[in-house]
């Protein structure tokens, strides 16, 4: 199996390239194995196995084409998702969900713009301003409190037992 490699800054020669100088790229052919963590935009045509992470730069974006697949989380402040995702994705500001993608995980974010024929296998949870990982602490904890005091109905019942 021949893998082509085709990461680092790209040229606008690229087909893959948005036109920016500062993008990286990993081509069609490639197959990426390791967590990225990037500045600027990241524009994924081939299979990354691997999280995926912005620094604080507030611009970055990831685009997931048509052809592209991604098995880890995606943490971005702008994503674009064309092709598939199997983890979850975190946004803190906006998620385009293209009618082509497929994920299966949690999406986290501030602002989403979903086509039809997208496909979510997971929550859609919005931030409201949060970060994802506090959600997820939250959500854990509410779940344990939930298990350790039952519900109003559950007590009506536990007491109609007695």
């Amino acid at each position: 199996m021949k893998i082509m490699n085709i990461i680092g800054s790209s040229s606008s020669s690229n087909p893959l390239s948005e036109g920016s100088s500062k993008d990286t790229t990993i081509g069609a052919n490639c197959e990426f194995t390791g967590n990225i963590k990037f500045t600027s935009n990241l524009v994924i045509g081939g299979t990354v196995k691997g999280n995926i992470e912005s620094n604080d730069d507030t611009d970055a974006k990831v685009t997931i084409q048509n052809n592209g697949l991604v098995e880890g989380d995606v943490t971005s402040p702008t994503i674009v998702l064309k092709g598939e995702v199997n983890g979850n994705v975190h946004s803190s500001s906006k998620i385009v969900i293209d009618a082509s993608a497929l994920i299966t995980g949690n999406v986290y974010y501030d602002i989403l713009e979903m086509h039809g024929g997208a496909t979510v296998n997971g929550s859609l949870i919005r931030n409201m301003g949060k970060t994802a990982g506090l959600l997820e602490k939250k959500k854990a904890k509410d779940n344990a409190e939930d298990s350790k005091n039952p519900g109003f109905l559950q007590s009506i019942d536990n007491s109609k037992e007695k």
